[in-house]
């Protein structure tokens, strides 16, 4: 094959072949490509105010109790529709001797990954793996129904969704676009790491925007010192949905306001 015919073959190669950006499931969304579809999303409105309170999970077995406190805050924080409890724990009472006395407090009205726990029916102590029953083995974390219990303790409305199976996908995958477009309601997913080929196993973290022309949602991840946020293709997220934790499989949570203003 001589040189004319073998540049030729390879130009037409690279032109049908996608690049590697185009077939990516998962994407950083620090790349180019990921900066380019939040720039494209027409879903992204949930995505400013989560960023906004986006905050780390403070251990490894916290990523439900972190995703928790950002929704909260993203839902209450400046509204007025509740007293939001003071979390003291970070000033010590006599590293407080310098500060005005009276009404005024050093500390500011936001939720935190302690005060979200005040009301949860699951312990900070039985996240941390204390037994649930006597003879049982630690369960750490939040299983789905837990999570939802969580969220309920702190007043929110939560549709909870499991992923049994992905008969229902597309009507699934819809519900979840719709959320992205609707003001004041917000997605935290419950998916296994694995089929992302991230290190790790279950998992919670918000979701904050959906870009149509890749058919990829972006993962807000609070473990951001094992993971970025990426873009993962809708097929593989539910995938990572329909996984089975210690009882029944993984899903997905639609949260919005339960007080009235």
């Amino acid at each position: 094959m001589n040189t004319i015919l073998k540049t030729s073959v390879l130009s037409i190669m690279l032109a049908v072949l996608p690049s590697a950006a185009a077939v990516a499931d998962v994407l950083d969304w620090s790349s180019n490509e990921g900066i380019t579809r939040l720039e494209q999303s027409h879903y992204k409105n949930d995505f400013f105010k989560l960023a906004n309170f986006y905050e780390a999970q403070d251990n490894k077995v916290y990523c439900g109790v972190a995703s928790t406190s950002i929704v909260l805050n993203a839902l209450r924080v400046r509204q007025n529709v509740t007293d939001i409890p003071l979390d003291e724990s970070g000033i010590k009472p006599e590293d407080r001797a310098y500060f005005p006395q009276g009404d005024w407090t050093p500390f500011y009205e936001q939720y935190t990954q302690n005060t979200v726990l005040a009301n949860s029916a699951k312990t900070r102590l039985q996240i941390m793996g204390q037994p649930l029953t006597a003879g049982a083995g630690p369960d750490y974390g939040l299983q789905l129904d837990q999570m939802t219990d969580l969220l309920q303790s702190n007043k929110l409305t939560v549709k909870t969704v499991y992923v049994d199976n992905l008969d229902h996908q597309a009507e699934m995958k819809a519900e979840l676009i719709k959320a992205m477009e609707t003001k004041n309601q917000y997605v935290v997913i419950n998916y296994s790491r694995a089929p992302l080929n991230q290190p790790g196993s279950g998992h919670y973290s918000p979701v904050g925007a959906y870009h149509k022309a890749s058919d990829s949602f972006l993962i807000m991840d609070v473990s951001n010192t094992k993971a970025n946020w990426v873009w993962v293709q809708s097929d593989q997220l539910f995938e990572a949905m329909a996984t089975k934790d210690t009882k029944r499989n993984r899903g997905y949570l639609l949260v919005s306001e339960g007080l009235k203003s």
